[in-house]
């Protein structure tokens, strides 16, 4: 389980995103189709399988973001880094 986390989690972002669009999507078809038909089953399945496939398309849009700006993050320290050993080291100036 924790492999298939891992290989599901490593998958670029966009298709991260993708997937937490689709989960989204049928949530809300759920939500509709509970309220065009207020019946037992259409109302049930919008409150829980419904509730729990947004919840995980938060979670998953919350997770591309927060990678996203820790790679940003990144790339700004290394690039200040770089520019100071830039300064520091004369040879590479030349």
């Amino acid at each position: 389980m924790k492999r298939w986390l891992k290989l599901r989690l490593a998958a670029p972002p966009a298709k991260l995103l993708r997937f937490s669009a689709v989960l989204t999507l049928v949530g809300l078809a759920l939500m509709v189709w509970s309220m065009l038909d207020p019946t037992v089953l259409p109302v049930m399945l919008a409150m829980s399988l419904g509730q729990v496939l947004g919840t995980i398309a938060f979670g998953l849009y919350g997770f591309v973001i927060l990678q996203d700006l820790r790679r940003v993050r990144r790339e700004r320290r290394e690039s200040q880094q770089i520019a100071i050993d830039k300064t520091r080291d004369p040879e590479t100036k030349a």
